[in-house]
């Protein structure tokens, strides 16, 4: 049977062409979700004032969008923002190959995990769209790579690269930071295999940590010049209760008990909550929606949509001046929410676990609400986007259950594992672990973006060891029957 053998220039060239036509291809998206807010922050380091509330947001693409700004005027600087998210598909798709290389001895199979993360509807999607998405696969991607050649070689400079590296991914994607605990368990691992004294243990491991302190806290610096709060991210909306603001006002019904001083503030919630259902919600092509008898999704998205039509009636009762920041408006309603939390625990709990299983799903299907007409990916048929959701769900499944068998052939190894599957693994489920952790409902699926690439190249791996356990045990079959028949 004919087995291909192409190059490493060729599969170079592949992916160069191949991302530069989707570049050519591709209508920048930047009016959904969360586009317009990463423009006017990246407006606002460049010193335009506005009196919106974007301390949360992570900082880093806005940073890298600004300088663009200073070359390039809308809608130039779309089309170049896109351009510039593909150059980073490609370096990333290259560094996937090069990461999954390690566990195929054939390097056509780390190719096929490379391009099929490369045409996934997610990463096609992100790419055609101002989000902070790519930035951050590629980041995480490069900060895996860094990590894996540390098991390699643990030198001094390559760790404090990881460190810093990983520090622009906090910066990046704030979802990412609880993946700190990760990296150090790993990289505090990987020095104990080639082991180091314990003396270059720490040494180490704190160079590793001073490279990301550094990076981090120039951020907070930043804060603490513009919003008097040296803080990574002082506009949080994640209150002293410890349970997600948006999370616990998704949960209000009629009926709840709040005390009188509470009882506007829960009216006023009520009446928003109203008038969000009574909104029509943006159709999508090859949506599930109809499946949702339980009206589970209304729980996991319309938390934040409902305080923003609730901010108005909120200002009026706090009267709160009309450029109060949302975060503010939080620490008002703190009270408030103390209250529907303690009343809502199963709630909340049920919502945890759809967080947890949301991270199972594809992080987008790819497709635009059907008012952008067929642009990008929405020119494909329905069944298209229903069969990439309902393939990427297996292709999850598939993923978690292997690690079962990861650990099983780890104990038959006298507890050995193999270093490059047991970071792919741990990096996989913490992603899945911070959205039950974090409670981050609607956006589970999107938090753990960039995290596919992994999942895509775990399945693709077990899958084949599947396929060459039936092969082998198929060929000894034969091998017994024709024995038997002599």
């Amino acid at each position: 049977m004919y087995k291909p053998n192409i190059s490493s220039y060729t599969f170079i060239a592949i992916l160069v062409v191949l991302n530069l036509f989707l570049a050519l291809y591709a209508t920048p998206i930047h009016d959904l979700a969360d586009t317009n807010a990463y423009i006017t922050l990246s407006k606002t380091l460049l010193g335009e004032v506005n009196h919106v509330d974007l301390q949360h947001r992570s900082p880093l693409y806005a940073i890298i969008m600004a300088g663009f700004m200073l070359i390039f005027k809308a809608p130039a600087l779309y089309k170049v923002m896109v351009l510039f998210q593909y150059i980073l598909v490609a370096v990333s798709v290259w560094l996937v190959y090069l990461i999954f290389r390690r566990l195929f001895h054939r390097k056509e199979l780390a190719m096929l995990v490379a391009l099929l993360f490369n045409l996934s509807f997610s990463t096609i999607y992100y790419a055609n769209i101002i989000l902070t998405e790519i930035l951050s696969v590629f980041l995480l991607i490069l900060s895996v790579y860094l990590l894996l050649r540390t098991s390699d070689n643990g030198r001094l400079t390559r760790i404090m690269a990881l460190g810093g590296l990983f520090g622009l991914l906090s910066l990046a994607r704030f979802n990412t930071i609880p993946l700190i605990v990760t990296f150090i368990v790993l990289l505090g691992y990987i020095l104990f295999r080639q082991k180091v004294s314990i003396k270059k243990w720490i040494f180490l491991m704190g160079a590793f940590s001073l490279a990301y302190a550094l990076t981090i806290n120039s951020w907070c610096l930043y804060n603490y010049q513009h919003h008097q709060a040296y803080r990574l991210f002082p506009g949080a909306s994640i209150g002293v209760i410890g349970t997600p603001r948006n999370i616990t006002i998704a949960s209000i019904r009629p009926g709840i008990i709040v005390s009188e001083k509470n009882k506007p503030v829960l009216e006023i919630f009520l009446r928003a909550r109203e008038k969000f259902h009574s909104r029509k919600k943006a159709v999508l092509k090859g949506s599930f929606a109809f499946l949702d008898k339980n009206d589970i999704l209304s729980g996991l998205y319309s938390g934040y949509p409902i305080f923003l039509l609730a901010i108005p009636q909120l200002k009026a009762h706090y009267n709160l001046s009309g450029n109060t920041n949302p975060s503010e408006i939080t620490s008002k309603i703190d009270g408030f929410l103390k209250e529907i939390a303690a009343q809502r625990n199963k709630y909340i709990w049920k919502t945890r676990i759809y967080s947890l299983l949301s991270g199972f799903r594809a992080s987008t299907g790819g497709s635009l609400p059907l008012k952008y007409g067929n642009v990008n990916l929405n020119f494909l048929p329905s069944s298209i986007f229903m069969t990439y959701k309902l393939s990427f769900l297996l292709i999850c499944t598939i993923v978690f259950i292997s690690f079962f068998f990861f650990i099983i052939n780890t104990i038959k190894k006298n507890f050995v594992p193999d270093i490059t599957l047991l970071v792919l693994f741990f990096i996989v489920f913490s992603f899945w672990g911070i959205n039950f952790v974090f409670f981050t409902v609607g956006d589970a699926n999107r938090f753990k973006f960039p995290a596919e690439p992994l999942i895509i190249g775990l399945f693709v791996f077990y899958s084949a060891k599947l396929f060459g356990w039936l092969k082998t045990k198929k060929l000894k079959l034969r091998r017994k029957n024709h024995a038997e028949s002599i």
